[in-house]
């Protein structure tokens, strides 16, 4: 058994210099909870070995959207398919923490709020009752920092942040949650997160960002920041320099915020938004990955190669926050939308490439399932 907290006194009182906000939920404060050891099915899986005692083990996923209400009932799994994030649960579960970007609002009945031009409307509504894959998955860090978050309004949001609070499931990144802790094997993390996207912490905001990380900084061991940003599609694999406009949008300097990231603290930073995956990068001795492209995303989405190439990226670290080992696992989305274990490890292959054709970095681990 394994004890995770939430909170303390002292981040019930964060306040951002920048916005004059104090902004913790209350929802998600002053709880502390036992967490079960969820099973690992040693069988199936040949390269994942138990956590080290003196280092915590972390996996992390891009994109999440496991099915969506609107504009119809048809666009979620059906009942015969289960739990689509089945194939990935051993390999989750063999992990001390499980963190990922949940691309949706969760909700039964939120009204839509995007406004959309065009024929077709992008905007993604999960009901509770297949949000509650993530939890069955065992993820314990969902981000909402992205454009997504906000598609059927603050009621989707406040009805979003009910079911992470009741499924005991942290989160980051909207002006109503900003930043939250976590305390895994008596190491607690803190998390941040960041996208240029309506109800977001402004990724392009320079002072917010690192007020933000500055003052998150003492409250934790180790300060893990995600962020949305960079243009999409499959013309978007590599990390370009300066600023990324998309549509119109300012969708950042990727490569100027992470290092602002940790430059103010942070020890890892995780990407996610072109629905592509990007290189990593070492820097100042702190991993970078600038996407994990999509994971599971179902219907709706575009998922030919190599929008379906799903990696699972798999971290050691220390309480002190030093990376000690990096792995990525390889998935493909299959049909509409389902990661399945790839066995010609094309995610790792694509990720080895491009991190070192554009960060020189060599680094990459791979990680097998078969």
């Amino acid at each position: 058994m394994q004890k995770a907290t939430l909170g303390n006194n002292k981040i019930q009182l964060f306040f951002f210099n920048v916005m004059g906000l104090a902004v913790i939920s209350p929802l998600f404060l002053g709880r502390v909870e036992v967490k079960e050891q969820l099973p690992v099915r040693k069988d199936i899986i040949q390269a994942v070995h138990e956590p080290e005692t003196d280092t915590i083990s972390i996996s992390i996923v891009g994109d999440l959207m496991v099915g969506s209400s609107y504009p119809s009932a048809y666009f979620l799994p059906g009942d015969t398919e289960g739990n689509i994030l089945q194939a990935a649960m051993t390999l989750l579960q063999s992990t001390d923490l499980r963190i990922g970007n949940l691309e949706s609002a969760v909700s039964d009945n939120a009204p839509l709020y995007k406004q959309c031009g065009g024929n077709q409307c992008f905007a993604f509504r999960t009901p509770l009752k297949y949000a509650q894959f993530y939890k069955d998955a065992g993820f314990d860090y969902l981000n909402i920092s992205n454009n997504h978050s906000f598609d059927f309004g603050m009621k989707g949001v406040e009805h979003t942040l009910d079911f992470l609070g009741k499924n005991n499931i942290r989160t980051s990144g909207v002006p109503q949650h900003p930043v939250d802790t976590l305390t895994v094997r008596n190491t607690k993390f803190g998390f941040a997160s960041f996208a240029p996207h309506n109800n977001c912490l402004d990724l392009n905001d320079d002072s917010l960002v690192k007020a933000t990380i500055t003052a998150l900084r003492p409250m934790c061991d180790v300060l893990i920041v995600f962020f949305h940003g960079g243009g999409e599609g499959a013309s978007k694999k590599h990390t370009p320099k300066g600023r990324e406009i998309f549509f119109g949008q300012d969708r950042g300097d990727v490569r100027h915020f992470s290092h602002m990231c940790v430059n103010a603290g942070a020890d890892l930073v995780i990407g996610s938004g072109p629905h592509v995956v990007r290189g990593m990068e070492l820097y100042k001795e702190k991993l970078i990955a600038y996407s994990l492209g999509n994971f599971a995303t179902y219907h709706q989405f575009n998922l030919k190669y190599p929008n379906n190439i799903a990696p699972l990226l798999q971290v050691k670290i220390t309480n002190k926050g030093i990376l000690a080992e990096n792995k990525v696992f390889s998935f493909l989305q299959e049909g509409e939308g389902v990661p399945k274990i790839d066995s010609t490890m094309g995610a790792f292959r694509l990720i080895r490439t491009l991190s070192e054709e554009d960060f020189g970095f060599k680094e990459v681990g791979a990680g097998t399932l078969w």
